[in-house]
């Protein structure tokens, strides 16, 4: 008879726990938590519900999910069918703690899982991206500054300390790649404002290895289709340092531009910006050189025609 009477205590306690745990507090509680997210980084997540996730590892779940992501002044605005953030392992040796978020039925299509790890010194990065409607990223206006199907695949480890023993690989291919048309003012330009056209660039893919610290270019082309307004060919590397201010770009681009584009009265100005690296009609060939933080100061001026 105690016996009888202990398992329906426990049984009303688990029923108890799971009404409260799972279907109470996190869900109206959700404003507090997007509040508190949104005030530490920027990020404005809503959501119609909120859940504790029980299938593998621990985590949570939202339905209905909006994530707006600020880059600068553009910004990455996400509608999703759902999000689910979860405790995962990252890294193979050792493996290392951290956590996962899988965006899934993007609004405009594709979906992203990505899962950071931290360890004592390191930290494990690994992306997916799948089919995602670049048209999903606006400046601040709403208007996309690109077009296009993306994919990624990426695994990074990142050794803190000893950043030569960071290792991993980042593919990127994008598909119907449209350049819309974008206004730009670089500061060594004095003021002068450049209008970039709309330009078809068609089919985009890049490769990068790190090895020993650097993150090397070993494919990166776009604008191989014949009709393409804008073809390209980047190569060389990134040395990682510690603050990523101070990291180092090395790269060699070259840049054709389509008779359409040369014939565009509005790609005056981008033509003219171009000029110091021209190597024939329509053909321009770059050298750059300097840390993330010259490229911020400066986009240009840490390039030079390449001899």
């Amino acid at each position: 008879m105690k016996s009888g009477i202990k398992l329906k205590i426990l049984g009303f306690t688990a029923l108890f726990l799971v009404a409260l745990f799972v279907l109470f507090p996190i869900n109206n509680l959700r404003g507090y938590i997007f509040d508190r997210v949104f005030k530490s980084s920027g990020v404005l997540l809503v959501s119609d519900s909120m859940h504790f996730s029980l299938f593998g590892m621990p985590g949570v779940r939202m339905e209905n999910v909006n994530v707006t992501l600020p880059i600068g002044d553009q910004e990455i605005d996400l509608w999703s069918q759902n999000v689910t953030l979860k405790l995962a392992l990252s890294g193979l040796f050792p493996p290392l703690p951290g956590g996962s978020v899988k965006i899934s039925e993007l609004k405009k299509g594709g979906d992203i899982y990505t899962k950071i790890g931290k360890g004592q010194n390191s930290i494990a990065f690994h992306l997916n991206a799948t089919q995602v409607n670049l048209e999903q990223i606006g400046t601040r206006n709403g208007n996309p500054p690109l077009k296009g199907l993306l994919n990624i695949s990426s695994d990074i480890i990142f050794n803190e300390t000893e950043v030569i023993k960071s290792s991993g690989y980042f593919k990127i291919s994008i598909k119907d790649l449209l350049l819309i048309q974008q206004t730009i003012s670089p500061p060594e330009l004095g003021g002068l404002t450049i209008i970039i056209p709309t330009m078809k660039i068609g089919k985009l893919n890049g490769t990068l290895n790190m090895k020993n610290g650097v993150l090397e270019v070993a494919q990166f082309k776009f604008g191989e289709d014949p009709n393409s307004d804008l073809k390209g060919i980047l190569n060389g590397d990134f040395k990682l340092e510690k603050k990523i201010e101070l990291s180092a770009l090395n790269i060699g681009l070259t840049l054709k531009l389509s008779q359409r584009i040369l014939d565009n009265p509005e790609a005056a100005t981008f033509k003219s910006a171009l000029t110091g690296f021209q190597i024939a009609p329509g053909e321009y060939s770059l050298k750059c050189n300097g840390t993330i933080q010259d490229f911020i100061n400066s986009p240009l001026y840490p390039c030079k025609k390449m001899d």
